[in-house]
């Protein structure tokens, strides 16, 4: 018993110690980004919103595209979000040439005549106001290196469900000290209070926590997650992954083909596939799990039939699966509150790298003992 219990420590401290700055830095930047659309509007609201206006939200993404393409020769957008209301602008993401380069850009826009308020650059390292929660968001996601580093962040979140079972076990060795776990005791000052620190935010947070590292595993590993779930249930895809690459002349307009599917106020954002001659346009729906439209209407450019239409929980427990992985990691499954659990979790396990930091060098220990 003892022998696995050092067994366990041994695993905690090297877990914590060659992975601390890397949760750190994810449960920093996972909590700012919680926040992303309010920190954006607070820091760049002359982008994000525009004055009050009593008209419906009209959307013209077509005047927006021609307005984008006149300013940013090359603009081509692969995702273009609406307004949830009348002062928020049009937000189309894309790419552009820029003092001669191919690069990833942002243009927003009015949401009733459709002109171009003002753009950004993206993944720009930079802590300037207009980069900032950008930024948070990139270093989230992948440091803005590439690819890759997604896959590495994936491998820490792997190791890091793994750590909870063990620290869990850790934390209560016995069922009869559950409440003595949960609390805080010792001198101010103490070796005694520095742990309670660390273990009772640690077991108070466990749920959040444990939720945050298991979809941050499937979100980094969508391939390979959806792979293992195959082995129980079925999954299926979006339905563009199976569509034949093909080059139409889009003769219908995406203002057209969003007026086909529902009204603005009912349409979240479309992603125009111009390599598979449709339209993705995602609407909102009574399934939905969060905020966003994920009820998707394929419709082709060309002669405005729709393709096909899916919504993200699909047919089955797989499918349904999958669809609650971006909202719980967000928190939005639930709502403010759940927002707000998954930012304090951030904060804990922020803490957490850091107090268990502390632990280690107090107790002035080598790594192997």
């Amino acid at each position: 018993m003892k022998a696995s219990r050092r067994a366990l420590r041994l695993w905690h401290r090297w877990f914590g110690l060659a992975a601390g700055l890397w949760i750190l830095l994810l449960a920093v930047t996972g909590s700012a980004i919680t926040y992303y659309d309010e920190l954006d509007t607070v820091l760049n609201g002359e982008l994000r919103r525009v004055a009050a206006v009593g008209t419906p939200v009209e959307a013209p993404v077509t005047t927006a595209l021609a307005g984008a393409g006149a300013m940013l020769p090359g603009f081509q957008a692969r995702h273009i979000d609406l307004p949830d209301h009348p002062q928020e602008t049009l937000w189309l993401i894309g790419s552009a040439v820029v003092d001669g380069q191919p690069t990833g850009v942002q243009v927003f826009a009015h949401p009733q005549t459709g002109a171009v308020v003002g753009w950004r650059r993206s993944g720009v390292w930079s802590l300037d106001r207009r980069y900032l929660p950008d930024l948070l968001y990139g270093l989230h996601v992948d440091l803005l290196v590439a690819p890759w580093v997604t896959t590495v962040f994936g491998f820490i979140s792997l190791l890091w469900l793994i750590d909870h079972g063990l620290a869990l076990a850790l934390a209560v060795p016995k069922l009869a000290l559950w409440r003595d776990a949960l609390g805080v005791k010792g001198r101010p000052g103490s070796l005694r209070r520095l742990f309670d620190w660390h273990r009772a935010p640690g077991l108070w947070a466990w749920p959040v926590t444990f939720v945050l590292a298991l979809t941050g595993v499937t979100l980094a590993w969508p391939d390979l997650s959806r792979d293992a779930v195959r082995s129980l249930a079925p999954v299926s895809e979006r339905l563009e992954f199976s569509l034949p690459d093909r080059t139409v002349e889009a003769t219908l307009s995406i203002d057209q083909a969003m007026a086909r599917v529902a009204p603005a106020d009912q349409i979240d954002s479309l992603r125009p596939l111009p390599d598979k001659g449709v339209y993705a346009i995602r609407t909102f729906d009574p399934r939905d799990l969060d905020d966003q439209g994920r009820q998707w209407t394929y419709m082709d450019m060309e002669t405005g039939a729709v393709i096909g239409r899916r919504h993200d929980l699909g047919e089955g427990p797989g499918d349904a699966f999958f669809a609650w992985q971006y909202p719980l990691h967000s928190g939005q499954a639930f709502g403010e509150f759940g927002r707000a659990l998954v930012f304090l979790g951030g904060l804990v396990t922020a803490a957490l790298s850091v107090t268990g930091l502390m632990l280690w060098l107090r107790r002035g220990r080598p790594l192997a003992r």
